[in-house]
């Protein structure tokens, strides 16, 4: 690597993590809207109107919680690996390391995200 490079790459890898956190922001946005948008107002079990939802109100709700939750993981990933992809080609190990840390990260997420507490 040539010393003029350094500060391109820096700049560059600088870019990247701020899209990262962006994008995980982003996701984040987008999931607790999901969550928060007046059906559930406990988040498992009682309706905003007042009363309990039926068993398809809830299951339908929890449904579209999870649709949202697992699309915006899935097109996080996508980005990333996309990235990741094209700073492979470049030759831009440290962002090519970061995407794949990010990577992790939001598998990590999808794996452990939950859309409500069950019911007992």
């Amino acid at each position: 690597m040539r010393s003029d490079d350094l500060p391109g790459r820096t700049v560059a890898a600088i870019a990247v993590l701020i899209m990262d956190l962006i994008l995980l922001l982003a996701a984040g946005f987008a999931i607790g809207r999901a969550r928060d948008r007046g059906v559930l107002c406990d988040g498992a079990s009682v309706l905003c109107s007042g009363g309990d939802p039926a068993p398809g109100q809830r299951e339908a709700e929890m449904i579209f919680r999870s649709t949202v939750a697992y699309s915006s993981f899935a097109v996080m990933a996508a980005i990333l690996i996309i990235t990741a992809v094209i700073a492979r080609r470049r030759r831009h190990n440290s962002i090519l390391i970061m995407q794949l840390t990010a990577l992790a990260a939001v598998a990590a997420f999808a794996v452990l995200w939950k859309p409500y507490v069950p019911l007992h």
